[in-house]
């Protein structure tokens, strides 16, 4: 098969000088493209690497046509910037990996993604959103989490982003309106442990292949971008999670894969409150794929699927709606 692969590079893009460090954090490094056609090569498959929006544009007005695209592309600008490159592929109708434009554009909006999680009766920390220069209030207890309303890979996310009195949710949010020009979400901050649930498959046919508990090292109390970046010295990762509490994660990750209607792969993440039970923050509906660190081929790795194991099954199923 004739696979196109689009993507983003943090190479080939440099933020200026006003821009936060992690600006171009959701896109992919050279060897995360690598590791993903060496991966699609070995399952003999053709691999024409795309590119970005703009080059997969040139691509197709050349006349240049694939079987089907394995689509990484976190887009440009704005918060439906993930349904970009998809919304161009079913003008043309060619097939790709992944979320359909509308269920990426909701699963990057925090807010709306909790809408229908709250609609689906799936537990979710009680919220609220703070649009661009609107009064700074919140009737959410402290302590809070204040994130970017439409933001991956922890873009905007730090020590600070744990709030505690009215002064630090002026300071910070503030400070989240001037960097990414965006809404603040709010959320309850919650006390608990920190998980990761991995998915593969579509609907009826989707299913939770494991969880992973993710511990911070050196007093850290946020899995942010820098521990993220640096997880090898700053994290450790945890599969021996006891029944049921692993039943009931697998599960809730499943039931909002579903309710949001996400499709071949992607991750739910999840925290416990004071009382031990699962809320789940969001949805990565383009989970990262870099073959050694990225958390889904690390939850792969731990039930015995190689990294090709796993993108022939995210292929398989994407080839299903063909």
């Amino acid at each position: 098969m004739k696979i196109g692969f689009t993507y983003n590079l943090r190479s080939k893009e440099k933020p200026d000088k006003n821009s936060p460090e992690d600006y171009y954090g959701e896109y992919e490094s050279d060897e995360t493209i690598e590791g993903i056609t060496e991966a699609l090569e070995k399952l003999g498959h053709e691999v024409i690497r795309i590119g970005d929006i703009t080059s997969l544009v040139k691509f197709l007005a050349e006349g240049q046509r694939v079987d089907l695209v394995f689509n990484m592309a976190e887009g440009r600008y704005g918060r439906a910037r993930e349904s970009q490159v998809p919304s161009i592929l079913e003008a043309y109708q060619i097939p790709y990996t992944f979320s359909d434009p509308l269920t990426l554009a909701i699963c990057l909006d925090k807010g709306l993604t909790k809408d229908i999680l709250n609609t689906a009766k799936i537990p979710t920390p009680a919220h609220q959103i703070l649009v661009p220069n609107a009064s700074i209030e919140t009737t959410l207890p402290f302590p809070l989490f204040v994130k970017p309303l439409y933001e991956g890979a922890s873009k905007g996310i730090n020590e600070n982003a744990i709030i505690h009195t009215e002064k630090e949710l002026t300071k910070r949010t503030k400070w989240l309106w001037k960097n990414y020009k965006q809404s603040v979400l709010l959320e309850k901050c919650l006390s608990g442990r920190e998980f990761t649930v991995g998915i593969l498959g579509t609907g009826k046919n989707a299913h939770a292949i494991g969880a992973m508990e993710i511990i911070l090292k050196e007093n850290r109390k946020v899995y942010d971008f820098h521990v993220k970046e640096n997880y090898e010295e700053l994290t450790s990762y945890s599969f021996d999670i006891k029944s049921p509490l692993k039943e009931k994660l697998l599960n809730i990750a499943l039931k909002s894969w579903q309710a949001l209607q996400c499709r071949d792969g992607g991750r739910v993440d999840i925290r416990l409150d004071e009382d031990g039970n699962p809320h789940v923050l969001e949805i990565n509906t383009l989970p990262g794929l870099h073959h050694i660190h990225s958390d889904l081929p690390i939850i792969a790795r731990s039930i015995g699927m190689s990294f090709t194991e796993l993108l022939d099954e995210i292929l398989t199923h994407a080839i299903k709606r063909v």
